[in-house]
């Protein structure tokens, strides 16, 4: 579609408010988690509003406002935000924000990052904060359902809150309910640059050490072990 910038179709559906509707500029721009967008005057939009949220498609928000097309490439977990139409907009990385609140309400917060297009590229999740509140290494999880991976973490995570200490070689028993899980430890700063991205940022260049949380198939081998299943290698790679 020519105009139209956005990686999303063009029949995509994304959310205005009744004041955009209604011919207000808009003013803040947010692209969720789940990859919704939302396309709002900047007013407050409480759950107590008498107003609606209605369905539109990406495209026709676009055609009204070509100029949001400069917004085509908002990451994921962002929003914009303008004090008027001919204003340049703010972009603010709402997970930074939601990092800073979990660090510091919990003690730690939990990152997903979903499976990418190749078999090589398994989701996982990694901790943020075990360093800064007690001084522990951050760990990270590959290649399970997210559920359980954000389990996983949070629970090794509620140990070390309470006073446990882990190191490279220990095994954990009832992380995964049947199955021990085993840490080691992860050195290669290159595996750091792709995979803890967020942690990398949060402690803005200082040092901090991350440990893998390993888990076993089904027979209660290990990647590496004597007939371990083949499919270990792609849905947990030992990172370097």
């Amino acid at each position: 579609m020519e105009g139209f910038d956005f990686r999303d179709p063009p029949n995509t559906a994304a959310f205005i408010c009744e004041h955009v509707a209604a011919g207000d500029p808009i003013l803040y721009v947010s692209h969720d988690e789940d990859g919704d967008w939302q396309f709002l005057c900047g007013r407050t939009h409480g759950e107590d509003a008498a107003e609606r949220a209605l369905l539109v498609c990406l495209a026709d928000v676009v055609r009204r406002d070509p100029g949001l097309n400069s917004l085509a490439s908002l990451c994921r977990d962002h929003h914009a935000e303008r004090t008027a139409a001919s204003a340049p907009w703010s972009i603010t990385d709402d997970g930074e924000e939601f990092i800073r609140k979990c660090v510091k309400e919990f003690g730690w917060a939990v990152q997903l990052v979903e499976e990418g297009e190749g078999p090589s590229e398994p989701a996982f999740a990694y901790t943020i904060g075990l360093h800064h509140n007690f001084g522990h290494p951050e760990l990270i999880i590959l290649g399970q359902p997210n559920k359980l991976m954000h389990a996983a973490l949070n629970d090794i995570g509620d140990r070390i809150k309470q006073g446990a200490r882990f190191a490279s070689g220990d095994s954990l028993e009832e992380v995964i309910e049947g199955y021990p899980v085993r840490l080691r430890e992860v050195e290669s700063r290159e595996s750091f640059k792709v995979h803890v991205g967020y942690a990398l940022w949060f402690y803005a260049g200082q040092p901090f050490r991350l440990l893998q949380v390993v888990w076993p198939d089904k027979d209660g081998r290990f990647p590496g072990e004597p007939g371990a299943w083949e499919i270990l290698k792609e849905r947990q790679p030992l990172l370097p």
